[in-house]
Formats: C-alpha cells, structure tokens, sequence
C-alpha cells in the first residue's frame, strides 16, 4: 500500500463528498478562527501584546485543526470497509465524538504552543508525538484519552515521516496560498476577495491532508498489528516446544 497514492486516488473519487465536509464542518470554524482573531488582534494592538494574539492564533489552529480531522478520518475508513452511507457515518462520528476530542485538543494543543513559545522544540515533539491521536480515536472507536500510549508509541516509531508530512503539507498549503494571494492581488486589492480565496484554497486542500495522514496512519497501524500478531505466534512457537520438550 503506498499511502500518498492511495490518498490521491481517493481524494479525486470523493471529491465532492471530501468538500461536502469540509464545506460543513471546516468553513464555518475558519469564520469562527477569522472573527476571534480580528477581535484579538483589535486588543493587541491597543495593549502592545501581540505575543498574546500569536499564542491565540497558534492555539486556535492547532485546536480546529486537531477537531476536525475525526469526521473525515471516519469517512476514509467507512469508504474503504465498504459500509453504507458513509457521509452520515462521518458526521455521526463528529457530533458523537467531537466534544472529547475537543476537550482533548485543549490539552493538547495548550502544551504544543507553550512547548513551542518557550524552547520550540519540546513543542514540535509534542505535536508529533501525538499527532496522530484523532485518527486513532476514530479507528479504535474509543476515547481519545485511551488513544494516548497508541499514538505515542506510533508517533515515537515514526516521529521522521510524521514530521516530515507536516512541514510536507504545511509547505504546500503556503505556496498556494501564497500564489492564490498573488493572483487576487494582481485583479484586485479587495480584502473580501483575498479573504474568501484564502479560504476556499483551505477548505479545497485539508481534506487532502487529512486523507492523507489517515492513509498513513492506516498502514503503520495494519503493520503495527501484523507485528504484534507475528511476536504472539512465535511466542506460543516456543511455548509449545518448550512442552513438547519437557513432555
């Protein structure tokens, strides 16, 4: 299974069930994220804190970014085991599991930014860490409190290419935000416009993202399992001719 080839696959057969979501669940917490900051950023700049407004912003993202990830993790695993109506699995998913989740990100997400505000890297740890947490949550149907010492030992085992697909598609969301900005200015210097474009390029590209590190995150647990499965053979291999042994 190559896991980025899988998620392209994926990504153009459900394109608009992927945008359906995002449209759904992803567009309405930008607006929310877009009208705290401006709010923020008013009263930064009136105190002199903008170290607080970066904290906000930074926090508000991670926390948004680690919520909505469980609705379309749930997608990708109903599409692929084949169950019936699998978009209403997905936002049943979200409503069911969403204020766990929620709670978790704060948690979470707090200890990342602090990490990453005072040393950096025990915040990038952190995040890739348990980076992966939301999806297991979904795949082991459980509370992500549970998901914790899976998540870990994944992302320990895996810390390089976790932390390369997020600088991989952190990279990736700057650059075309950055030429759909250029080519909006370039018509018109309307902030309207820079806003909305900015925001349908998020809404087009997470649920890429997001199938993507479902797709991984798929693989490493499969082969996880596999593992786990073959050292319980083995053992019960040795056991039975230690008995045979002594018989």
């Amino acid at each position: 299974m190559n896991p980025l080839k899988e998620s392209i696959h994926f990504y153009a057969r459900h394109i608009e069930s992927l945008l359906l979501i995002s449209a759904v669940i992803v567009l309405p917490l930008l607006l929310v994220h877009n009208v705290a900051m401006n709010y923020v950023n008013f009263l930064a700049a009136l105190t002199g804190a903008p170290v607080v407004a970066s904290f906000y912003n930074l926090f508000l993202l991670l926390l948004f970014l680690t919520l909505v990830q469980i609705v379309f993790a749930q997608f990708v695993i109903s599409e692929m085991e084949g169950e019936e109506k699998p978009l209403r699995k997905a936002f049943r998913s979200f409503w069911e599991s969403g204020f766990s989740v929620f709670l978790y990100g704060i948690v979470y997400v707090l200890a990342v930014c602090i990490g990453l505000l005072l040393f950096i890297v025990p915040g990038v740890i952190l995040l890739v860490l348990f980076y992966l947490t939301p999806y297991l949550t979904v795949m082991k149907q459980a509370s992500p409190w549970k998901c914790l010492r899976p998540a870990f030992e994944m992302g320990k085992k895996h810390f390089v290419p976790i932390l390369g697909l997020i600088l991989l598609t952190s990279a990736i969301q700057w650059v075309i935000g950055l030429v759909g900005l250029a080519s909006v200015t370039f018509i018109t210097t309307s902030f309207g416009a820079v806003f909305f474009t900015q925001m349908i390029l998020t809404v087009l590209i997470f649920p890429f993202i997001a199938v993507m590190f479902t797709m991984y995150t798929i693989k490493w647990r499969t082969e996880l399992m596999q593992a786990i499965e073959a050292e319980k053979l083995e053992a019960e291999r040795v056991e039975a001719e230690r008995l045979i042994l002594e018989g």
